[in-house]
């Protein structure tokens, strides 16, 4: 009984219509020698009987199940885990799970179930993990989790609970995690919470619980003493009221809370025993607008470190709102009404010369009609707080004063590593900045992004058309081609984002030099409006992130990148390439940049690219080319093994070739990988039927929805449906697709009958002057050097020089030294042979003519004149290269020779070669030579 990977089981159920359904469930070899039986997503209705006794887990999540007998799992006596969530059950019997002792977690969430039998669960010693949410229960009795002993997690959120009654979960000895968030709960008794010592985190949220005693009975939470994680947020909706007492005062190991808030907060003695507290969450309904000064005074002997006020409508903080609170590390206003950031930092007295984490002020304010200044008046008690991080953002600030955040020696100034001042409204003054940018302090982190508006008073020539105007930033006149412009930066500085801050930066210097940036790892200038990308970047050899969206590099230069070495993430998104760059010189913008991980090439109209422009970066992982105009994969995947995602939605890509298809499949093969694919016009015509069976079955996760993603697509004819109907309505397309194709091979099988029928007619009319026209052609051949008995006929003069040329100078360096057959005269003729047959003999013998012409050859009038002719005869158009002519002389001083001129006008200019008389047999001249002779075309 041996179950391997990859085995697949037809499992046959049996639907509510009472017809049988072959459903395929896939088993999967798991860690720990378990096995997975996958049924999900089946529309099942019901669940036969299964005997696979080493099944470990069952998944049949996403179905119609309405019930199941429990002898249909009775079979699965290894099962450990049983996931049925997203079904249709509405009622569980106490025999349910009988046989499955050995399970260990069970998911019954997004059911029907209205109700839970007494003992539902007591055939399940070893549960552990028990979900139960986004059901109808509406009561729990006393008995429920009987016999769970083991069980460490309770899900109970999202039903309709109203009350807990004592000893519900009296029996959960062990229970660490219990959610009863998003229930319709009004009251707790007295003993609800019993058996709970083990408790660590406890939901109670969105629920209608009122902060009362008579909700909360005094000391309900008494077993709870090793609770660590409470939340009650979304109770309570009075604005007006106070925390019910002997309530909180049993949670001494609490660390977390997040509590519902009244409109004048105070945290009394009732929580004086939450002395190991870390965060207080007040950001869920928050109802405050008032902050005393004894609003904490319950936490001041504690460890409380974190507060987060979040959407509270905050009219008053008194000056010592927080001198209670040493601890405190971190403070968060997160979208406080009526308040602006000044009211906030000048609240900050309390906490004057501590040593602080995080102080983060976001959306204060930032409803009013008017824009707001942060001078040093209102950062005065800032200054004195040592802080690390410090942000300001979406907070509608217009200008910040030059001396607010800067003063030297300061703790603010001296601790300052983050700065977030994004997302506002700054106008003029940019001292500040410009303060801490050079300065040499900790600062690591600058975030100025997303202003609505940036101008710098001074210099308002960087928002201009005009160049000359920007003096004060070079030395000497201005020369395009060599600008630089330096910008200095802390030491330490790792982050700066200037993104969206000024409206254009147009000109732009061509070299940017960050003269101290060794540690800056990531930079943003997406959307500064540059005019041109015509810059280099130098000092950032250790940048690591690098944004350039939406600006306007339609003639970026192919350097941009060339000193970026240890870039892992780009984005280029929106940047208006010209249409060609990526096609002709995208190699040369990435070739440096062979560490990258992350690409972002979206939205740029691009139609085409050059498919092995990234074949260097070994280690790309993400891949966006979204909103552009491609028609085909653009890269060549079988670079780039490591890919992880590849976003190709947005474009017009009607088909994916099963080429690309199977590169995909393979990258699915050996790890998680991960196509985007909607918006594309796909086809799902009869040739793309592959292509749409592909999407059903690719083991690739498709637009983040797992496999069997659905597309909108286009039908042969035109009509628009959806990869899903195609599937579901398959043998219907298979059915039309594959009739046009057999009308088709019919039709062409009758062409052909007719055409046989019509080339027999011809054979039976024609067959003697068909066999001699057949003889005619077997015995013409192309002529192939094989077929002669010499290499080269040499044709010279009798005079001594050019005999000598021949017999030995021409043959120790072509035929000796290349072994090319030549035939000449003095060596290969007899005595008294006729001369003229001899000549037509030896070039009709010969692959290929030589003429050595010198003087003495032009005088020799049977050398000139009757075996020229012949060696022009002998050029055909199967031998056009036949004739091959060596000027031992320059041809201007020879005298004329009308033969020669008209063979020439036949010679090729390739087979025409100037000698000298004197050129040793080693020369190269000699190897082109026996190069010609020798070679077939």
């Amino acid at each position: 009984m041996m179950i391997k990977i990859g085995f697949v089981l037809v499992w046959f159920l049996v639907s509510n219509c009472g017809s049988t359904r072959d459903v395929v469930c896939t088993l999967k070899h798991l860690a720990q020698n378990g096995t997975l039986m996958d049924c999900s997503h089946m529309h099942l209705t019901s669940l036969s009987d299964i005997y696979i006794s080493d099944v470990t887990s069952l998944d049949v999540s996403y179905n119609q199940l309405s019930e199941w007998r429990s002898s249909s799992l009775s079979g699965l006596s290894s099962l450990r885990h049983f996931n049925i969530r997203h079904n249709d059950l509405q009622e569980l019997d106490q025999h349910a799970f009988q046989g499955l002792e050995e399970l260990e977690t069970l998911d019954l969430s997004y059911n029907n179930l209205t109700a839970l039998a007494s003992r539902t669960f007591a055939n399940l010693p070893h549960l552990q993990r028990l979900w139960l949410g986004h059901n109808q229960v509406t009561t729990l009795g006393t008995d429920v989790f009987e016999n769970l002993t083991h069980l460490r997690h309770l899900d109970l959120g999202h039903n309709h609970l109203q009350v807990l009654y004592n000893n519900t979960f009296s029996s959960l000895a062990h229970l660490n995690w219990l959610g009863l968030g998003s229930n319709r709960l009004q009251r707790l008794e007295a003993g609800a919470m019993t058996g709970l010592d083990r408790l660590i985190n406890l939901d109670l949220s969105d629920n209608k619980l009122q902060l009362t005693s008579s909700v909360y009975p005094a000391r309900v939470f008494a077993s709870l003493g090793r609770l660590q994680l409470l939340h009650l947020e979304y109770n309570d909706d009075d604005p007006n009221g106070e925390y019910p007492d002997n309530v909180f005062s049993d949670l001494v190991s609490l660390t977390f809370l997040s509590i519902d808030t009244f409109s004048e907060v105070f945290f009394g003695r009732n929580f004086a025993a939450l002395r190991n507290i870390v965060s207080l969450e007040l950001s869920h309904s928050c109802k405050i607008n008032y902050i005393a000064n004894t609003s904490f005074e319950g936490f001041k002997n504690s460890t409380l470190s974190f507060i987060h006020f979040g959407g509270c409508s905050l009219q008053i903080i008194e000056k010592c709102a927080f001198c209670q609170l040493p601890a405190l590390d971190r403070l968060w206003f997160i979208d406080s009404d009526f308040q602006t950031p000044n009211h906030i930092l000048e609240s900050l007295y309390g906490l004057q010369h501590q040593t602080m984490t995080e102080i983060k002020l976001h959306g204060i304010g930032d409803y009013l009609p008017f824009y707001h200044v942060i001078d040093s008046h209102s950062t005065k008690y800032l200054r004195n707080i040592c802080v690390k991080n410090f942000a300001m953002s979406s907070c509608n600030i217009q200008r910040v004063a030059g001396h607010a955040l800067t003063v030297q020696n300061t703790p603010f100034f001296r601790c300052l590593e983050h700065v977030d001042l994004s997302m506002n409204a700054l106008l003029g003054d940019a001292s500040t900045f410009f303060k801490l940018l050079m300065s040499n302090g900790p600062l690591q982190s600058l975030e100025l992004q997303d202003q609505i508006r940036f101008t710098i008073t001074g210099a308002q020539c960087l928002v201009s058309q005009d160049f000359r105007c920007k003096d004060y930033f070079r030395n000497g006149g201005y020369d395009e081609n060599t600008y630089t412009m330096g910008f200095p930066t802390p030491m330490n500085i790792s982050y700066i984002n200037i993104s969206s801050i000024f409206p254009h930066l147009n000109p732009l210097p061509v070299n940017w030099t960050f003269t101290s940036a060794k540690h800056l790892k990531t930079l943003g200038l997406s959307y500064l409006g540059f005019a041109n990308c015509r810059m280099t970047f130098y000092g950032l050899e250790n940048l690591e992130t690098l944004s350039l969206n939406g600006n306007y590099c339609y003639n970026m230069t192919e350097q941009m990148f060339d000193f970026l070495d240890s870039l892992k993430k780009l984005s280029l998104s929106n940047v208006g390439f010209n249409p060609q760059f990526l096609k002709t010189r995208g190699w040369h913008l990435f070739q440096n940049v062979d560490q990258l991980q992350f690409l972002d090439l979206s939205r740029n109209k691009l139609s085409f690219t050059d498919p092995d422009m990234l074949r260097l970066q070994r280690r790309l992982k993400e891949l966006d080319f979204s909103d552009n105009r491609l028609q085909k994969v653009p890269v060549n995947l079988d670079n780039h093994g490591e890919l992880r995602m590849l976003d190709l939605s947005q474009n017009s890509l009607s088909t994916l070739t099963s080429s690309e298809r199977s590169a995909l499949d393979n990258l699915a093969s050996r790890h998680a990988f991960s196509l985007k694919l909607v918006g594309n016009p796909l086809e799902c015509a009869c040739f793309n039927l592959d292509m749409v069976q592909w999407l059903w079955h690719t083991p690739v996760s498709l637009d983040g929805e797992g496999r069997q993603a659905n597309y909108t697509c286009t039908t042969q004819t035109g009509e628009i449906t959806s990869t899903e109907r195609v599937m579901a309505q398959w043998m219907s397309h298979w059915r039309r697709c594959v009739g046009v194709q057999m009308f088709g091979i019919a039709l062409s099988a009758l062409l052909v009958q007719l055409l046989a029928i019509v080339v027999t007619f011809i054979v039976v009319r024609s067959w003697t002057q068909l066999c001699y026209a057949w003889k005619a052609i077997r015995r013409y051949r192309l002529p192939r050097r094989h077929h002669f008995h010499r290499d080269a006929y040499v044709v010279y003069s009798e005079a001594q020089d050019d005999v000598i040329l021949a017999c030995v100078t021409l043959r120790v360096a072509v035929e000796e030294r290349y072994g090319v057959r030549l035939l000449l005269r003095d060596r290969e003729e007899l005595p008294g042979s006729v001369k003229a047959e001899t000549v037509v003999q030896h070039i009709d013998d010969s692959w290929k003519v030589v003429l050595l012409v010198t003087r003495d050859f032009s005088q020799d009038e049977w050398a000139c004149g009757f075996t020229v002719q012949q060696a022009q005869r002998s050029i055909t158009d199967t031998m056009p290269d036949r004739v091959i002519v060596v000027f031992l002389e320059e041809p201007r001083v020879l005298p004329a020779m009308p033969s020669l001129q008209l063979l020439l006008r036949m010679v090729p200019e390739r087979n025409i070669l100037h000698v000298h008389r004197d050129t040793p047999p080693q020369h190269q001249v000699w190897k082109t030579l026996a190069d010609l002779i020798t070679i077939e075309h």
